[in-house]
């Protein structure tokens, strides 16, 4: 605006009746050169303010009722710098003027609301008092020369005083558009056109734009390569529905591409047309990055062959072998003791003893019962390996009787190979046959039949407590079609399939042949696409193939799940109140001619026949023979000496030299007596046949079928009861590392602990030296390395070397 400065001073030097407050501020120092007379009624005298820059009126709090963005800046602030725009317009020196215009600052008039001034004449007392001014500020200039130091220019302020009413009504309005303004989530309104209409200073944040530079532009101007979502967007809201979580790719002022999330209604006009957009917009980094890494590890999980699974599939693979080794080096490591021993014994022996024969016998048909289980352990998992291949078994289908089938298939079990004390641990094993109907015969092969059967039974025998259930229930019934249906299932009351096992990721299946919905089991699918659960199900997989707890090479269920298939079969499980039940269903390729009730299948229960634990006894059945001192050698639990060892008698002296006086002096009665162990195994095969050869050297002998039972029985000792432990590491209930451990921190016990194992692990014996162990052997331990150690510890004990690396 341009006018005659000195007319408009002189206007302001009149008494009017102008109802705004009016001053001319000097464009150089910002001091005032007049006023009008409202200024001086309702701000105060002329005089007070003259020596001053103006903008210095206003309070320096931070006004609640500022609608600047952010809301954050002093009274003072946003009335300087809106004095200093119109200020810059009316600034002679050019690059000060360019400087300005390239800030944005350069504008001949402006406007600020809400400026709360002191006031400092509007009381008798001349007290300053607080008032809110709306501003608005302009400028004048002479179009003529001046005279002496009569400015050139003026800027010119007119402010509005606000009533109290308006005053509080504008503080409710301010309140509110803080609240959009710096809400946590980014805001913005759109036309139909999709120009931005208005955006919230979390939005401008998060793009890193100015309001100039935002509203009021096409919103694709900020969507690259988004085109088409856009106008699905604005087609579905143009029909009524609203959208919610939609990704989005927005550039920020810098360039950059941040991924967000939008969810957007639309407010209609009275008329029922489209107004605008209400779109609040989210930050969609953190899915971007989760989906991101969920895909690599679903990756990592369905191509083991990729460079990021590598460690990981390497280590699990290495914890298998090393799990299947120790199921090998177990029955050989027994094999190799009898074979020992009987050998010894048949170069003893020097007279035809039948029981003597006998016990060979019984020994030797226990070891090829290992070997027998061991080579069926290794064919199991030669033929996953294969099926994973993408394999297929050649079966034989033939008639089979199914209680002939069932029969075969519980007396199968063995309870020594699965059970820690050798017996049946009290556990009911039934044959439940149930009739409907249906064929006591069905063409299937026998053998892979009877391989699914003992995998499943034993499993279940393995894993039900004390005095527990097992069952296997056949029945055969007619379907609709008229044809025979057998449903086989394996019933128990145990804890339950192992964590992490494979179930259809489909959810629960609802099952005609089961009155509860069931799983599918199933193998190489994941059953969540959730990371976590994908990690959670590795780490579980891991901790299974590491554990020394497991028992069993744990490829059972795996292998029963092919086998299954060949039949034509799908194997499923089901989580009972107590228990579990896995089962599957065999169909009749073709229905055998019903002529009598000898083709149809007997409703029958039959029980498995009782099995006491192993006794392996090998002294002569003479219940008066004076050289007998137990009835059961390896009556574990109880300390078993050999016959040699050292006694007295009453009418003689016994005469004590050499190594053993001295051994005497040093140790006392303690270096006359046997030389006590610990054996800690679960396999009973292995831990009679060590008790065997230990009973050659002199040793008295205990059997812990754990590491908890060693423990207790160390618990439960006199300090100085033995004199080393000999500790397995794969082991139920606690394995011999656990065991070690709290032997060594919790009961401070410092004897000889010698791990004895079939474990091949690189890291596994630097692991049992870390927890304590005072040497390391793998399975199978010779002969004669156990005589040297027995000297060994021996000879320490006795005083008679001393100990070099004892624990």
């Amino acid at each position: 605006m341009t006018a005659n400065l000195t007319a408009a001073l002189n206007f302001l030097s009149l008494p009017n009746a102008c109802p705004l407050c009016i001053v001319a501020l000097d464009p150089r120092s910002g001091r005032p050169i007049a006023v009008n007379s409202t200024f001086e009624s309702i701000l105060g005298p002329f005089y007070k303010f003259k020596e001053w820059d103006f903008s210095n009126a206003a309070s320096e709090d931070v006004n609640p009722n500022s609608d600047a963005a952010g809301g954050e800046e002093t009274n003072r602030s946003r009335f300087r710098d809106a004095i200093s725009r119109v200020r810059a317009s009316l600034c002679e020196d050019v690059d000060v003027c360019m400087k300005f215009a390239k800030e944005g600052k350069l504008h001949s008039t402006s406007k600020v609301r809400n400026v709360e001034m002191l006031t400092l004449g509007t009381n008798e007392a001349g007290l300053p008092v607080r008032k809110y001014f709306d501003w608005t500020i302009g400028s004048v200039q002479n179009e003529e020369g001046v005279n002496g130091d009569e400015p050139a220019s003026a800027v010119i302020l007119y402010g509005d005083m606000l009533k109290d009413e308006e005053s509080s009504n504008r503080a409710r309005d301010a309140e509110l558009i803080d609240f959009f303004q710096n809400a946590p989530i980014a805001m913005h309104w759109l036309n139909g056109d999709g120009t931005v209409l208005w955006a919230n200073q979390t939005e401008l944040n998060v793009l890193g734009y100015t309001a100039e530079e935002y509203i009021g532009q096409p919103i694709m101007k900020f969507c690259p390569d988004e085109e088409e979502l856009v106008l699905e967007i604005f087609k579905q809201l143009g029909t009524g529905n609203v959208i919610k979580d939609v990704p989005v790719r927005f550039r920020t002022k810098e360039g950059n591409i941040v991924n967000l999330l939008i969810d957007s209604n639309v407010a209609y006009n009275r008329d029922g047309s489209f107004g605008h957009t209400r779109c609040f917009i989210r930050d969609d980094t953190g899915r971007k990055i989760r989906d991101a890494r969920t895909k690599l590890l679903i990756s990592e999980n369905e191509r083991a062959s990729c460079t990021q699974l590598c460690v990981s599939s390497l280590r699990m693979l290495d914890n298998f072998l090393s799990r299947t080794l120790h199921h090998v080096m177990g029955p050989l490591h027994a094999l190799r003791g009898t074979c020992e021993l009987i050998s010894g014994r048949l170069q003893d022996n020097t007279s035809d003893d039948v029981h003597e024969r006998e016990r060979n016998c019984i020994l030797l048909e226990r070891a090829v019962d290992t070997v027998a289980l061991t080579t069926r352990m290794v064919a199991d998992v030669s033929d996953l390996a294969r099926f994973d291949e993408g394999a297929t078994l050649k079966t034989t289908f033939r008639l089979v009787d199914l209680r002939d089938v069932g029969l075969q298939a519980i007396e199968s079990i063995k309870f020594q190979d699965l059970r820690l004390k050798g017996g049946d641990d009290g556990i009911n094993v039934s044959l439940n046959l149930i009739g409907q109907g249906g064929p006591a015969v069905i063409r299937t092969d026998r053998a892979v039949l009877l391989r699914v059967l003992a995998h499943l039974l034993e499993n279940s025998v393995r894993e039900v407590p004390h005095g527990g259930k097992v069952t296997l229930q056949i029945t055969s019934s007619i379907n609709s079609s008229g044809k025979g249906v057998v449903l086989v299932e394996v019933i128990d009351n145990g804890k339950g399939l192992p964590a992490g096992t494979c179930l259809d990721d489909g959810g629960l299946i609802n099952d005609t042949t089961s009155p509860a919905p069931c799983h599918r089991y199933v193998i190489g699918r994941r059953t969540s696409n959730d990371p976590d659960d994908i990690e959670k199900a590795r780490a579980e997989m891991e901790e299974g193939l590491r554990s020394l707890k497991q028992n069993g090479v744990g490829v059972g269920l795996s292998l029963s799940y092919h086998l299954v298939r060949m039949l034509g079969g799908d194997l499923r499980h089901e989580k009972l109140s107590i228990g579990t039940k896995i089962y599957f269903t065999l169909q009749c390729k073709q229905m055998d001619t019903l002529d009598d009730n000898e083709d149809v299948l007997k409703t029958d229960t039959v029980l498995k026949s009782k099995a006491l634990p192993m006794e392996i006894s090998f002294e002569p059945k003479q219940e008066n023979s004076a050289k007998r001192q137990r009835v059961d050698d390896f009556e574990f639990g109880n300390f078993v000496s050999s016959d040699s060892s050292m006694t007295t008698s009453g009418d003689s002296d016994t005469v004590v030299s050499g190594p053993a006086a001295v051994a005497v002096a040093k140790c006392g009665v303690k270096a006359e007596l046997p030389f006590s162990v610990l054996i800690v195994e679960d396999t009973d095969i292995c831990a009679r046949v060590l008790g065997m050869q230990l009973k050659k050297l002199k040793c008295s002998t205990q059997r812990a079928e754990n590491g908890q039972v060693a423990i207790d029985i160390l618990k439960n000792s006199m300090l100085g009861t033995f004199d080393m432990v000999l500790m397995d590491l794969r082991m139920p209930v606690m394995d011999g590392l656990t065991a070690t451990k709290i032997i060594r921190d919790e009961l401070n016990i410092d004897l000889p602990i010698l791990a004895l194992t079939g474990e091949r692990r690189d890291d596994i014996e630097a692991e049992c030296e870390g927890v304590g162990f005072t040497d390391f052997f793998q399975k199978p331990l010779p002969k004669k390395t156990l005589e040297d150690l027995i000297s060994k510890y021996k000879a320490i004990r006795d005083g008679i070397i001393r100990p070099v690396g004892l624990h």
